[in-house]
């Protein structure tokens, strides 16, 4: 597979993991007679997905059903085709944006109108969203605090990789390696009980953050390793990419 080409300037960058993370938002199964729910609700940004499945036996169908549905339309937004051509005429169809900014306000907006109250089915997934939307717009702050409440709750093991990932994100937008460094650090143990991609993305913040530090040697062994222990691993193109820069040096 040929490598992805990376400039030096996105070599320095985060990969676009908070990049909105383009939430994909469905269902997966049957709503059981008790009412109980099972619901994945997936973000992906380059080749990252979230998978999880969240079970709430108290929530009605109906109010499951419909911040699904609110989730699947905030997506719908944050990905719309950028375009100057104004909203359309119909109040239920998805808005036109002439700006990156305006489509993320947009689709920020819409996640308030529905899970403004911070409570209620998908309401972590759906502050682990809105975050991901404050850094992209570059409210920081705001962000981190989005993330720092989620990890102080009670949250799916995956839901809570997530977030840990987005805090890290959220130091190092602030300058705050050293911060950013150890927060990323923590993944390995998080994704211990998970799958094969948990693992190759907490090792690949460590080469990235090695690369940072001006450790290119350090970078260039771990997505080595990363690439020989998951052939497979989703990160390949990303990784060619930056070891092709780092080899180059």
């Amino acid at each position: 597979m040929a490598a992805k080409k990376l400039s030096k300037k996105a070599l320095k960058q985060p990969d676009q993991f908070v990049g909105f993370w383009q939430v994909q938002s469905q269902r997966l199964g049957r709503f059981a007679a008790e009412n109980a729910k099972v619901l994945v609700i997936g973000a992906s940004a380059l080749a990252t997905v979230i998978a999880g499945s969240v079970v709430m036996s108290y929530v009605q169908e109906s109010r499951a059903e419909r911040a699904t549905t609110a989730l699947a339309r905030v997506q719908k937004i944050a990905s719309a085709e950028l375009t100057p051509a104004g909203p359309p005429a119909k109040t239920d169809a998805i808005p036109h944006f002439a700006t990156e900014k305006e489509r993320l306000e947009g689709a920020l907006k819409e996640l308030d109108a529905h899970f403004g109250s911070g409570r209620g089915p998908l309401a972590p997934e759906a502050t682990l969203v809105r975050s991901g939307l404050l850094l992209d717009l570059g409210r920081t702050d705001e962000a981190q605090a989005g993330y720092e409440k989620l990890l102080e709750g009670k949250l799916d093991a995956r839901l809570r990789f997530l977030a840990r990932e987005g805090l890290g994100y959220a130091y190092e937008r602030k300058g705050k390696i050293s911060e950013a460094q150890a927060t990323f650090a923590k993944l390995g143990s998080d994704a211990a009980a998970l799958g094969d991609f948990y693992k190759d993305k907490a090792r690949f913040h460590e080469a990235r953050l090695a690369e940072q530090q001006g450790n290119p040697g350090e970078a260039v062994r771990i997505y080595h390793e990363v690439l020989d222990k998951h052939p497979s691993t989703s990160l390949r193109d990303e990784i060619s990419g930056r070891l092709a820069l780092l080899e180059l040096k």
